[in-house]
């Protein structure tokens, strides 16, 4: 299994960026109803107000260019026609279904700029997708780590992602729905942290995805001078547990869920904070074992991929893409 990542930001922007950089991963710029569109980590460096809507939608401009964006990639490993499946929060999952297939399947036509040799120019690359499936992220997450074969049959699993958090009890038959949480995500202790800050500094015009970077590295420079933001980070990472997830938690796990299972993986962006790892063992010291899985980033993706391969006669052609609120991550079969 190979994965390609890139921040889910976007600008529009119609100049052209010569030598900006010399690979396509970092110079991403889709066209798009023929504007166009800096992508990912190109947006974050050119752009004035790279962003994205919070749990955005197949019918909004920045879901359908982050698509393309990730069909492009997907172009450069794969030979199409491909079984994609993509997911949304297990919350908008339903109303979203619909739309994601329909967006998705059949031919599509992509035109993007490179970047090399100083001058800029236009491509056009053709993607098919044969078949699209479409499944709840946290449905995604658990398949990912139940293909380890690490946590037995039955094991809890918290998604900590940046637009929401999702949790439930994972069994052999997929995943035990009185279970199910999805609430608010990492973005609610960044915009915490964002607000205290503007008590004391002049934040400028960062948005909130610029933020997010300084937010998990822990530090900011303003006005030439670094800001050392670790000690907000853990007091609004709390807040928010104490606040958000502990409450959904505590009304949608019931004692004898503990029965059947001693596990609790932790997945997404936030399962790499030990703040906020912290605060789920001690929410849960004796009664459950707490592990961040492996490369908690892609486990979404990668259950996608296993999902397209179930549905595909070809696992070379399967590929998974999750479209997440800070990142977006394409899996895909590889030797």
């Amino acid at each position: 299994m190979k994965t390609l990542s890139f921040p889910s930001v976007i600008e529009a922007n119609d100049y052209e960026l010569q030598n900006a950089v010399q690979n396509l991963i970092n110079g991403l710029k889709i066209y798009h109803n023929e504007d166009g569109y800096l992508v990912g980590n190109l947006a974050l460096d050119e752009g004035l107000a790279p962003h994205k809507i919070v749990n955005s939608s197949p019918d909004e401009v920045d879901y359908q260019v982050l698509a393309k964006t990730s069909l492009l990639l997907m172009s450069q490993h794969i030979n199409s026609p491909v079984t994609l499946t993509v997911g949304f929060p297990y919350a908008t999952y339903q109303r979203n279904m619909v739309k994601a297939q329909e967006y998705f399947k059949g031919e599509h036509e992509i035109l993007h700029e490179t970047y090399s040799f100083n001058r800029s120019k236009k491509n056009k690359v053709r993607v098919e997708v044969e078949k699209v499936e479409v499944i709840p992220e946290i449905i995604g997450c658990g398949l990912s780590l139940r293909h380890d074969r690490k946590f037995g049959d039955r094991f809890f699993v918290a998604s900590c992602g940046y637009g929401t958090f999702e949790g439930g009890l994972i069994n052999s038959n997929g995943i035990v729905e009185r279970t199910l949480i999805s609430t608010h995500g990492m973005r609610y202790a960044v915009n915490l942290t964002m607000r205290e800050l503007r008590k004391h500094y002049n934040l400028g015009l960062r948005t909130e995805h610029q933020f997010d970077s300084s937010f998990q590295q822990g530090y900011i420079i303003i006005d030439r001078k670094r800001i050392d933001i670790t000690e907000l980070r853990k007091k609004f990472v709390h807040q928010y547990f104490t606040e958000v997830i502990a409450p959904a938690l505590r009304n949608a796990w019931s004692d004898d869920d503990f029965l059947h299972s001693s596990n609790l993986v932790l997945t997404g962006g936030g399962a790499m904070l030990d703040e906020l790892s912290s605060c789920f063992r001690s929410e849960f010291d004796g009664v459950l074992n707490v592990e961040i899985a492996d490369d908690p980033l892609t486990r979404a993706a990668h259950g996608y991929m296993i999902w397209s391969s179930k549905n595909s006669s070809n696992i070379e052609t399967s590929v998974g893409l999750d479209i997440g609120n800070a990142n977006t991550v394409l899996s895909y079969y590889s030797e």
